[in-house]
């Protein structure tokens, strides 16, 4: 009888779409704002530029118009540095 070596090779799956890509990074925030330090999460260029290329026309509305769509709010953005989102505050009902 012969023995042989059986290799499993881990094959990382990147999200197709921008949709995907999108919904993997707004899941990246979120858990980051749940169970983070900090209440608010700084994604950097290195990552935003997959999603939104550094140089697209009105790049920074899109990444506001992410956040919305996600539920957060983007606080700050410097171009070619990052953006740092943070989850609205609650409402207040007016008596």
């Amino acid at each position: 009888m012969k023995l042989t070596k059986c290799y499993f090779l881990t094959k990382v799956i990147r999200p197709e779409t921008f949709t995907q890509r999108m919904k993997v990074l707004a899941a990246q925030i979120d858990r980051q704002l749940q169970v983070g330090e900090w209440k608010h999460c700084a994604v950097y260029e290195d990552e935003l530029k997959r999603l939104w290329p550094l140089h697209s026309q009105d790049r920074e509305a899109k990444i506001a118009e992410f956040a919305t769509k996600y539920g957060f709010r983007m606080r700050f953005y410097r171009k070619g540095m990052c953006a740092i989102f943070d989850k609205w505050p609650p409402r207040r009902r007016r008596s």
